[in-house]
């Protein structure tokens, strides 16, 4: 009959199946239901207590209900106690019924129970109601059962209301060869592995390829035997003094703000004195000379192109500085020399991929910070200034490294900057190269606010993305307009393309943004997975803010591949370093993720051009990481497809919440973003509307208002 299919289509499920329940979509009710039966998954139905939806239009007669279920109660038990004291005082009477009696079988037991189970039962629904008031999650937005339309996306304020990366994602994983590996939440290389395995797990049409799991040591793994004590340091294939010297400034060149953690003067010092006797001097001051040998090692990685082995060029004489460098048993006679060159073999490891040996020696180097107390002021009248403005450089240098490499392997920051009294050195100075350090010191301070709040673990960061990414937005808008007066007096507002420290801070003040905004991106890979899934017409809709800040995550992310794209026609890349090819990859990821979660956002394929570019250049250049990177973002292309609207390459008009759409219509609900005019500079002759100035980030921030995004998510699914 006609009619029969409409009412099983109204018919409402009274329970739904874990997987059902998890993806906020209608369940068939049955063991299994109609969706994993389908896709052949495992069926289960948690035992639960009965939910009760309230609407809103209730909520102000509660009270007056509460209290007639209450004074009911209350009088049926008066009833019951009458009729008890009666039937034990009175012989019973079959031809008399008591007044209180419903027909001839009274059961005084059974109505004892009723009552208590009447009672109990009111008091689940206080409670519910009670919940339901206290929490804004809780009610639907127009007072019905938000379970009976399962296409609706009535969660997206709570969806974006926590961090993905930290709570709902598996934090370990388990590698082929059987290891688990702990996925940290601001990593990339984690960020990658989250992803490729929700895609493949969610969406099994992708065809997803097994990933490549590149570990540690993958790219190139560096091996070295610790030399002793007692052990006399090799001298031999040295190259000569006068190109020393050569690779001493090409190192200086490329390193940026990293150079500043090499004294010049002792350095060179130091150089003369060995070049005279080498095994000698060698022998006295072997931390120098492992700091020696790693500048050869870098100097010959930024010269030469790619081995025909694949290996990284001079990793032979990082092999060797590495068996020299300090053990855990503590500082020797020069600790700022051990602190340094312990700094140079971290950026080395990092370089190679080699992120844990990475991380833990730079550790160790901000411990010997920490011992020596560098991280407090040091006095002039202690060592007199030269030796003050040195312990207060090395410091700033380590600490900045230990943030960059702590959100590259998702770990927590090892020292808090509560217990840091050591000036900046901008406060002390006001050079060109005292501003620019202090400025990057800013930067590794924001980051460090990024890892503890964005990405926060615990009770109190629930609910709470949102706010926090405002607060973050609110410190890039500070540092932003310090940065563009800093711009704007030293370089009459152009970054020279030679000038890698100022490129270097634009790209990390970049870098933020998205380390900032990415979780919002697996916040809406989240929602357009389920949409997916669903295979229904209608359409999601973001708020405004919402997608404002996946707007500034795109802008940020193209900004930093243009701005290497024209590093890389100048031949000015950085191919040995880690943040240039950090930087490239992050960003290039987040894009392919928002081409297919929001393609509005991103109106043009200009980026994949510029991708395209950097990772040439890089891996012409002898990059060891970048052919990895590469394979990454091929195979997240790949399983994408599926998820990727056929055309990307125009822009698709944002389109409202509306139940009566098309079939065949297959776009988001995205408000375009109008960022502004961009910043007041050129930077590097790119096209200044692609960024935020900051008085554009301070509006955004103003708009994250959590009370007005529930507000207007709530509107789009009512």
């Amino acid at each position: 009959m006609p009619a029969a299919p409409s009412k099983l289509k109204t018919k409402k499920c009274q329970r739904a199946c874990v997987r059902c329940r998890g993806m906020k979509v209608k369940c068939s009710g049955s063991e299994p239901c109609t969706r994993c039966a389908r896709k052949k998954l495992h069926c289960h139905f948690p035992t639960e207590d009965v939910r009760i939806s309230v609407s809103e239009r209730y909520v102000g007669c509660i009270p007056s209900v509460l209290a007639l279920a209450n004074w009911s109660i209350r009088y049926l038990r008066q009833l019951e106690e009458q009729l008890s004291k009666r039937s034990d005082s009175q012989p019973t009477d079959p031809d008399r019924a008591s007044p209180y009696q419903v027909g001839n079988n009274v059961d005084l037991s059974a109505l004892n129970q009723n009552l208590i189970l009447e009672d109990q039962r009111w008091q689940d629904i206080t409670q519910n109601i009670d919940d339901t008031l206290h929490s804004t999650e809780a009610l639907p937005p127009t007072g019905r059962n938000i379970e009976e339309d399962p296409h609706v996306e009535h969660d997206g304020h709570r969806r974006f209301s926590r961090n993905p990366l930290v709570d709902n994602n598996p934090q370990f994983a388990k590698t082929p060869d059987g290891r688990f590996w702990y996925m940290g939440p601001t990593s990339s290389w984690s960020f990658c592995r989250r992803v490729l395995a929700l895609i493949g797990r969610r969406v099994p049409e992708s065809n997803c390829p097994p990933d490549p799991w590149h570990l540690d040591g993958m790219a190139f793994k560096l091996q070295w035997r610790p030399a002793s004590p007692d052990d006399v340091p090799d001298v031999s294939n040295l190259p000569p003094l006068d190109y020393a010297l050569f690779l001493f400034n090409t190192v200086k060149f490329y390193f940026g703000f990293l150079s500043f953690m090499i004294d010049e003067e002792s350095y060179l010092q130091d150089l003369h004195e060995f070049y005279k006797n080498p095994a000698e001097k060698a022998a006295e001051s072997r931390y120098w000379y492992a700091q020696y040998l790693l500048v050869l090692a870098f100097g010959k990685a930024f010269l030469s192109h790619k081995n025909p082995s694949g290996t990284p060029p001079g990793h032979q004489y990082a092999a060797r500085a590495m068996a020299l460098l300090p053990d855990l048993s503590g500082m020797h006679r020069d600790p700022l020399i051990c602190i340094q060159a312990l700094s140079l073999g971290a950026v080395y490891l990092q370089s190679i991929d080699m992120r844990r040996a990475a991380f833990q020696h730079i550790g160790h180097a901000l411990r010997g910070c920490i011992i020596e107390g560098i991280h407090r002021h040091v006095p002039e009248e202690f060592g007199g200034p030269e030796l003050s403005r040195r312990c207060r450089t090395i410091f700033w240098v380590v600490y900045m490294l230990d943030r960059e490499f702590a959100a590259l392997i998702g770990a927590p920051s090892s020292i808090r900057d509560e217990d840091i009294t050591v000036r900046l050195p901008a406060e002390v100075e006001s050079s060109v190269e005292d501003i620019n350090l202090t400025l990057h010191v800013r930067l590794s301070r924001l980051m460090a606010q990024i890892l503890t709040t964005v990405y926060g673990v615990g009770d109190e960061f629930n609910g709470s993305l949102i706010r926090n990414t405002q607060s973050i937005l609110h410190g890039i808008a500070d540092l932003s307009h310090d940065l563009t007066l800093f711009l704007n007096k030293h370089f009459h507002g152009l970054i020279s393309r030679a000038s890698k420290m100022a490129i270097r801070l634009m790209l990390a003040h970049h870098h933020c943004i998205v380390l900032a905004t990415r979780p919002l991106v697996m916040c809406a890979l989240h929602m357009h997975i389920e949409r997916t899934e669903r295979h229904t017409s209608q359409t999601i809709a973001l708020s405004p803010p919402v997608s404002s800040l996946l707007q500034c995550c795109a802008d940020s992310a193209q900004t930093i591949l243009q701005t290497l794209q024209t590093l890389a026609d100048d031949d000015l890349m950085d191919a040995f370093l880690p943040f240039q090819i950090e930087d490239a990859s992050s960003s290039a990821f987040v894009l392919y993720l928002i081409r297919s979660i929001a393609p509005s956002l991103i109106p043009n394929s200009t980026w994949c051009d510029n991708l395209e570019c950097v990772l040439d250049k890089l891996i012409s250049k002898g990059s060891v990481v970048a052919p990895l990177r590469r394979r990454e973002l091929s195979q997240l292309e790949q399983i994408l497809a599926p998820l990727t609207p056929k055309s990307t390459n125009s822009p698709l008009p944002p389109v409202g919440f509306n139940p009566s759409t098309e079939e065949h219509e297959d776009v988001y609900a995205i408000d375009q973003v109008d960022v502004g005019d961009g910043f007041e500079w050129d930077l590097l002759g790119l096209n200044p509307s692609v960024s935020l100035p900051p008085r554009e980030l301070l509006d955004l921030a103003d708009q994250l208002d959590m009370e007005s995004i529930m507000q207007s998510v709530n509107g789009c699914v009512s």
